[in-house]
């Protein structure tokens, strides 16, 4: 009875460190939460069916006439939230105030707004997270990560970044970055960057990466604003 105790408790020891192992291994690239990561649906379809997240996101997509390429086409989208549009809303909207101009809603700007803005958070072909090279900006020379052409022509840079963890350098948990590489291309500091707050959700069509709340809509401060303001003008808006 003795010996049958001791066999039971390693197999149990074993077990757990098991599935702590696989625990580890499976969330190794998430960030803000776990989510499924195979969806039966596309790209489009996933951010339909979570309104209290995407209902913002979903509006734009139909207003620039991408709805087909998240249905159908095989594609990675670095989805913006709602909160970074209805940011970019109120920069806009404190923009027009100050000059004494009427607020605007997001279905009062030019669908080619929305269209140029949004296509360069979406890139052909399906990537998942272990896909991207390293980067480090601390090391840009070592790991550059790649610069990728998005679907508007605009470049990202996107890479892994590799945390520390516990005292040991790169053996932590790896979180996608994007950087927008062209905004000055001699110092990768000064880019505007954003980090992956959930990734590898897999609809049927592509990948989704769900970028972190507190991102600026285009990378650049005050470029939505220009370029909305620049529409709404000729609109005569």
């Amino acid at each position: 009875m003795k010996y049958n105790c001791r066999w039971l408790f390693l197999i149990c020891f074993a077990a757990g460190i098991a599935m702590i192992f696989n625990a580890c291994k499976k969330d190794y690239y998430v960030d803000g939460g776990l989510a499924e990561a195979k969806y039966d649906g596309s790209i489009y379809d996933y951010l339909s069916s979570k309104p209290y997240l995407f209902d913002s996101v979903v509006q734009i997509i139909d207003l620039a006439g991408l709805k087909d390429v998240l249905s159908s086409d095989t594609v990675t989208f670095f989805c913006p939230t709602d909160q970074a549009i209805g940011d970019a809303m109120d920069a806009l909207n404190d923009y027009r105030y100050g000059v004494v101009e009427d607020s605007v809603h997001i279905e009062d700007v030019s669908a080619e707004v929305w269209k140029k803005f949004l296509s360069m958070y979406i890139l052909k072909g399906k990537y998942t997270a272990a896909t991207f090279p390293r980067v480090d900006p601390d090391n840009i020379f070592s790991y550059p990560g790649i610069n990728y052409v998005m679907l508007n022509g605009y470049v990202l840079n996107i890479g892994l970044i590799y945390n520390d963890y516990g005292g040991a350098e790169a053996v932590g948990a790896r979180i996608l970055n994007v950087t927008d590489i062209t905004y000055n291309p001699s110092n990768y500091k000064e880019d505007p960057r954003i980090q992956v707050m959930t990734s590898d959700i897999q609809p049927n069509n592509g990948v989704l990466h769900v970028l972190r709340n507190k991102h600026v809509f285009g990378f650049r401060g005050g470029e939505f604003t220009r370029v909305a303001e620049q529409y709404l003008l000729m609109d005569g808006k």
